[in-house]
């Protein structure tokens, strides 16, 4: 009787250790967006620093006393992260159903969990002490372009991740996100002011999103990878255009917003895997 109690329990151990890697996981992410922000801010102000990109956060963490401990709790959160997003596509616990919105909903969390899965691999390359300085995007793009019809398949990446920033806008304007959350943490006076960081966190992000994929497709089209760009390169090129520092400074204001918002939800979004319940 005590072993079919163990079995009887154990999917919901499950849904409970991915729910808490998961929570964990936008830890990570505001961790991430904030260390970005800061670093963006002090290539606006003209201060020598990191690269205002994610891989340079991990990269800046390696060098601290703590920063292996760190790595490996970001790369276990990350992993817990993909395992989630995987589950959300398969047993779709938030009900977005199978017309367009919830297939656009299921790119959004394979892309996620595509993204973060490499993310939490270069945290576990920095831990063996493989650094890479490339850019990999550029990489694989020059690889593809060499096939034939690679570059009408970077061309089709390009408007996935288009659609994926669209998302990102619509969950900023719509404020769907925040409705989700479990408001009762937080006092009403802040409230609005994580409204806000939705608002602005998300318009933010899907406008980078939008920015690097514009960017995938024209290197494509132009069969040049050297238009390819990551974060850091996009927020460093905007110094280029008139009012550059203060565009890079509005947009760590806007990556500070998505820091607090991501905090916000590792406190209080309800997390579900595969049933409708909470965990």
């Amino acid at each position: 009787m005590e072993a079919i109690a163990q079995t009887k329990t154990s999917p919901r151990t499950w849904e409970q250790t991915v729910a808490s890697l998961t929570r964990l996981s936008y830890l990570t992410k505001g961790i991430l967006y904030g260390c970005v922000a800061f670093f963006a801010i002090q290539f606006a102000l003209g201060q020598r620093g990191p690269d205002p990109g994610r891989k340079a956060v991990l990269q800046e963490f390696i060098k601290t006393d703590v920063g292996a401990v760190v790595l490996v709790l970001m790369a276990l959160s990350l992993a817990g992260h993909t395992v989630w997003r995987m589950a959300e596509i398969y047993f779709d616990p938030y009900k977005k159903g199978k017309g367009v919105l919830g297939w656009i909903y299921r790119l959004n969390y394979f892309l996620s969990g595509l993204t973060y899965t490499s993310l939490g691999i270069t945290a576990v390359k920095l831990l063996m002490g493989h650094a890479d300085d490339q850019n990999q995007k550029q990489l694989w793009v020059s690889k593809l372009l060499m096939v034939k019809g690679g570059d009408w398949l970077i061309i089709l990446v390009g408007v996935f991740l288009m659609l994926w920033a669209g998302l990102q806008m619509y969950k900023g304007i719509s404020g769907t996100v925040y409705k989700s959350l479990n408001k009762e943490a937080f006092p009403k006076w802040l409230h609005g002011f994580l409204w806000v960081c939705n608002l602005v966190g998300f318009l933010t992000v899907g406008g980078i999103l939008a920015s690097t994929s514009w960017y995938l497709i024209k290197g494509a089209w132009k069969e040049n990878p050297h238009w390819v760009m990551n974060m850091d390169d996009l927020i460093k090129s905007l110094q280029a255009f008139p009012g550059g520092q203060w565009i890079q400074m509005t947009t760590a204001i806007g990556l500070t917003c998505m820091a607090l918002f991501m905090l916000a939800m590792a406190r209080c979004f309800p997390i579900k895997t595969t049933s409708s319940q909470a965990c």
